[in-house]
């Protein structure tokens, strides 16, 4: 599975608190269901990928987390800004989901993009999000 997020650090404000120091982060939600046409979808699996970057001020260099389903996956180090955010913005997850038997045409995947934390009235924590993103399945077979 391929995920690109498309102007990921467009915000000023999003550069400005990675360069301060506070730990800024994406998060995707990627779901894969059967499509049932007038009848409800029969979801088969949900993963949540947190991507979690933070700049140290005197190396000069920033550290991104990656995390699948709250686990560690690895760490990497970038000393280059957009090297960063090509990495932060881009998912390539060839074997997220085991889809059995299924047929993969009657499948599909959803994904969104939790992106930034704001605050209604100082008080009211809101997440900004990306809208669902739906794309049938394929595999090797019908790509061809």
């Amino acid at each position: 599975m391929h995920l690109s997020l498309a102007n990921a650090f467009g915000s000023p404000d999003t550069i400005q608190t990675l360069q301060s120091g506070i730990p800024t982060g994406f998060t995707y939600v990627i779901e894969i269901y059967r499509d049932r046409p007038n009848w409800f979808d029969e979801g088969i699996d949900r993963s949540r990928i947190e991507v979690i970057a933070t700049f140290n001020s005197v190396t000069r260099e920033y550290l991104m987390n990656y995390r699948r389903d709250r686990k560690l996956v690895r760490s990497e180090t970038f000393s280059d800004l957009a090297a960063l955010e090509a990495r932060m913005s881009t998912i390539d997850e060839p074997d997220l989901f085991d889809i059995g038997k299924r047929k993969p045409y009657k499948l599909r995947v959803r994904a969104k993009a939790d992106f930034r934390r704001e605050w209604l009235l100082y008080l009211i924590p809101r997440e900004m999000s990306t809208h669902w993103r739906d794309v049938r399945v394929a595999t090797a077979d019908t790509q061809r």
